[in-house]
């Protein structure tokens, strides 16, 4: 016999499963401040995605910049969008990469997002890089990066991760797990649906 409760109780439980699966492979969010208060002068900052033949599937999503971001003066590989609103690089290029000029002796902020297959399937990892450069093209740390993120695809051993090492003045703000959290809350609500359906009269 059709139940029309608990055709609804299905129906918002498959939906919020969905919403927080769906969010939680679309990859974490990361907020980064760059602070070039101890620099001056003209510069340029340079933003790129890169890998090996037979990675798996990458994409960084640049987006919310702040600063005195200048004109972009190179763009190469697979790059959508503009900066400030927002710039989508894929590694479906061996290397993505777009640079803008700026004003040194600020400080710069911006989200970056990464999702594509790296996150379930296994392959070569890819890597998304930003350095700033002094007017002479120097860079402004040393060996070159002022911050390098490490896509990492999943292993027999591990699971898919981002890892990332950064420069002194750099700040990464580490994603909250909200996206692994919509998906507990909904295997909870699964497991309370069915712990009162057992203990129901027949």
């Amino acid at each position: 016999m059709f139940n029309f409760k608990t055709f609804v109780k299905q129906a918002l439980l498959a939906a919020t499963l969905a919403f927080g699966i769906g969010n939680a492979t679309a990859g974490p969010t990361y907020h980064v401040d760059i602070d070039t208060t101890n620099y001056s002068g003209n510069g340029s900052m340079d933003f790129w995605l890169s890998s090996f033949t037979g990675a798996s599937g990458a994409m960084a999503t640049v987006s919310n910049f702040t600063g005195n971001l200048g004109a972009e003066t190179f763009r190469f590989g697979s790059v959508g969008g503009a900066l400030p609103a927002s710039a989508k690089f894929d590694n479906s290029e061996d290397f993505s990469s777009v640079t803008h000029g700026v004003t040194l002796g600020e400080k710069f902020g911006f989200d970056v997002n990464f999702s594509g297959d790296f996150l379930t399937v296994p392959g070569f990892a890819s890597t998304f890089s930003i350095a700033m450069y002094d007017a002479l093209g120097n860079y402004l740390v040393q060996p070159n990066f002022l911050l390098e993120f490490s896509l990492n695809p999943p292993t027999i051993d591990d699971a898919a991760s981002v890892s990332y090492t950064a420069a002194r003045n750099v700040r990464v703000s580490v994603p909250e797990p909200s996206d692994m959290l919509l998906v507990m809350t909904g295997l909870g609500l699964v497991a309370f649906v069915r712990r009162r359906a057992a203990k129901a009269p027949r």
